[in-house]
């Protein structure tokens, strides 16, 4: 009798040592508040340089009224909220063609694709200049999307209309990590022409302010690892079913043997 309840003693501590303590789930532990050094960190985002199929966001603007109908039919039309869905950026956006070009209505074909966006919106500002005199152009990426995977709260594809954001914002947005998520092992997936780079942080330490994947970049893939012992401790209500259960039987049977 008395090893079963050895074993109603210690299967709690083990069930109790399983749980997340507070300073797993902390963030920039090491930071020092006390003497106001700030830890290295990337302080821009990378200039992200324009891709086949990106969508573009390209407005023609002139004092002009007839000039803002004609390269902006659709803007001047009273239809105001063109980007409202996802689904309209495609309907209205520039696509990058498979030729890194984009069409522009009475502009013709623009390379520019590998541009920066201000590259693109001096290579636009520089044809628009050759037939319209006073007029500007916006450029801006509407296509920002990246993808929060593993132990999060919302996992799924979001879109960014920022130029930048860095991976606290995108873990953020995506409700945050869960008390199953390893926050030592988080991933940064940047998808290349040649081959994806890849970006392992801790952010439970500083070092990763100054990663080159702090800051996402379009297509991204943020992926959050879950702790080891998730299985276990998703079971636990089971198992303290199991063990009140076990103890009353012991509780009975002592009862029984006296």
């Amino acid at each position: 009798m008395m090893k079963y309840v050895w074993w109603v003693l210690i299967l709690p501590a083990v069930v109790l040592s399983s749980c997340t303590s507070q300073k797993q789930l902390i963030y920039l532990q090491n930071l020092d508040t006390s003497t106001g050094k700030r830890p290295a960190m990337v302080t821009t985002s990378p200039e992200y340089r324009i891709r086949i199929n990106d969508i573009l966001y390209i407005r023609v603007l002139s004092l002009d009224p007839e000039i803002n109908q004609m390269y902006n039919p659709l803007a001047t039309s009273g239809q105001q909220n063109l980007y409202n869905t996802e689904q309209s950026y495609y309907i209205y956006g520039y696509s990058v063609n498979d030729s890194g070009k984009v069409s522009v209505p009475f502009l013709g074909e623009i390379a520019v694709a590998n541009l920066t966006l201000e590259q693109a919106h001096d290579t636009l500002q520089k044809r628009v200049n050759q037939v319209l005199r006073n007029a500007d152009v916006i450029v801006k990426l509407i296509s920002f999307k990246y993808s929060v995977l593993g132990e999060v709260a919302k996992p799924g594809m979001y879109t960014n209309f920022n130029n930048q954001l860095t991976i606290l914002e995108a873990l953020s947005k995506a409700g945050d990590i869960t008390e199953f998520g390893n926050r030592k092992r988080v991933l940064v997936l940047r998808p290349g022409e040649n081959e994806p780079r890849i970006y392992r942080m801790d952010l439970t330490g500083t070092d990763f302010l100054a990663s080159e994947g702090f800051f996402l970049q379009p297509n991204d893939i943020v992926y959050v690892e879950p702790i080891k012992n998730k299985s276990f401790r998703i079971n636990i209500p089971t198992i303290s079913v199991f063990l009140s259960s076990i103890s009353a039987l012991i509780l009975v049977l002592s009862f029984v043997t006296k």
